[in-house]
């Protein structure tokens, strides 16, 4: 994950992203569908052909990683069309996609390039980071409409939907209660309407982690021992990188208003 760092910081940045989306005019709705091309005329090619084809479409322009990071976070979608992050190479779009492929949600990836050495490495699979990548399908420039169409399809049919419900919430809840008993947390307290938890750490320090939607990422925080100062130790987008920096927090103590 690329951060910025001080002292006493972990934090993502929060990236400028561009999305457009819009409910499909045609036919009903088959799936929510990630364009990430930094070719705008191709993605909005791409956005008339799936909105028109029943999907709900959204687009990606800025395809670097805090981007791409956040945006998975915020809309959950149900496939990625993933291009690579320079012109005619695939670039850092690998790593991208092997961690779309180990999300505890995963998402379909469809490789979509004019690079085809990378796509010839994507359809032989033979390499370690091909492998890692986990394509549902490949998808070369130009593209086929009905082939755009049909493995868009395919990919979406693969994908399990995202539930918002007060039920899947609990689940994800108790999943984060559930990873930090097993990194050592005392004195757990869950929310019962969203995905947060207060604890403390082996001397005592309390944390909290919580998942925000909006910025798709998860908060950790630290309280000052005498409980009346948060101090804000990173945004991050994966659960266990949170739960690793959540237990790493270490006692501050306050003199005044200023930290020691």
């Amino acid at each position: 994950m690329t951060t910025e760092r001080s002292p006493n910081r972990c934090l993502a940045r929060r990236p400028q992203v561009t999305v457009a989306s819009e409910q499909p005019a045609v036919t009903d709705h088959h799936g929510h569908v990630l364009v990430m091309d930094s070719d705008r005329d191709v993605a909005e090619i791409v956005y008339a052909v799936l909105t028109d084809a029943g999907f709900v479409v959204s687009m990606l322009l800025n395809v670097e990683h805090d981007a791409i990071r956040t945006v998975i976070g915020q809309l959950e979608p149900d496939c990625v069309l993933l291009d690579g992050d320079s012109a005619g190479d695939y670039g850092q779009s690998w790593g991208e996609a092997a961690w779309l492929a180990t999300r505890d949600r995963h998402v379909p990836v469809i490789m979509f390039t004019v690079d085809q050495r990378a796509e010839r490495e994507a359809r032989e699979a033979t390499s370690g980071r091909s492998q890692a990548a986990q394509f549902e399908a490949v998808l070369n420039k130009p593209f086929d409409l009905d082939e755009l169409v049909d493995v868009v399809a395919r990919a979406v049919g693969h994908a399990v939907p995202f539930d918002p419900s007060p039920a899947s919430e609990a689940q994800r809840t108790a999943r984060l209660r559930a990873k930090l008993e097993a990194a050592g947390a005392q004195e757990i307290d869950v929310s019962i309407r969203r995905e947060w938890a207060t604890f403390q750490t082996a001397d005592g320090t309390v944390g909290q982690i919580y998942w925000w939607q909006r910025d798709g990422v998860y908060y950790v925080l630290r309280y000052a021992e005498s409980g009346g100062r948060v101090d804000q130790v990173g945004r991050v987008y994966d659960l266990d990188v949170a739960i690793a920096l959540g237990m790493s927090i270490r006692r501050r103590a306050v003199q005044g208003t200023a930290w020691r």
